[in-house]
């Protein structure tokens, strides 16, 4: 068995590939317990999914390009935990291995991929909202949606504050970036990776009282 995990394969299409141990052990006890008909693939379980959110594979690529070394497996955690939707990694290794961007290529390049950090402390704070869970759990007819306002420091990755609010308004915003200030001292800029139209103009109307440039 050891043999045969070793040795490259060569697929109809001219593809070639190398089949794990545990894989030839999968499909041996498969066709001992079902025969033939325990070989055949099971049902995709993303099936209709990606061709409704085809940005998902976009933003498989750009989760590879940013770090090389991230697996399908990583790739499709991290769009699960962002989206709630499920991709199976063979169709993002499809795709990624069509664009050019599967590990093998990608490994001969000495290169970062827009990755940026602050060089000190206060230099620049990161602003986000968090949509929640409802509130109370599970949900009743008077339950309200819950939201997280944090403000980090993209140097040392420090939580400046953090504020649970039910409503997405001017005052959340202002009470975390004032809390964080009181704390922590004045930043040279702010970024806030939110820009509702009804929150920002009020921030940034209120940069010259606070010091931070603040950008959206």
């Amino acid at each position: 068995m050891r043999e045969l995990a070793r040795r490259v394969y060569e697929h109809p299409d001219g593809s070639q590939r190398r089949y794990t141990r545990g894989t030839l052990d999968r499909w041996i006890r498969a066709y001992r317990e079902q025969g033939l008909s325990g070989l055949k693939p099971e049902p995709r379980s993303d099936l209709g999914t990606v061709r409704r959110h085809p940005e998902l594979l976009d933003e498989a690529c750009a989760l590879r390009a940013e770090l090389p070394t991230r697996s399908a497996a990583q790739i499709a955690a991290i769009l699960f935990a962002r989206h709630r939707i499920r991709v199976a990694q063979r169709t993002i290794n499809q795709h990624l291995r069509q664009r050019g961007l599967h590990r093998a290529a990608l490994g001969g390049q000495p290169r970062a991929f827009g990755r940026f950090e602050a060089s000190r402390p206060n230099e620049l704070w990161i602003g986000d909202v968090l949509v929640g869970p409802f509130v109370p759990y599970p949900r009743t007819s008077s339950s309200r949606r819950a939201y997280l306002f944090v403000l980090l420091d993209d140097y040392s990755r420090l939580i400046l504050h953090g504020y649970w609010v039910a409503d997405q308004n001017t005052r959340a915003g202002q009470d975390v970036l004032r809390a964080a200030i009181q704390r922590r001292g004045v930043p040279e800029r702010v970024y806030f990776d939110y820009a509702d139209l009804r929150i920002m103009p009020m921030l940034v109307g209120a940069r010259d009282r606070a010091g931070p440039k603040l950008s959206a």
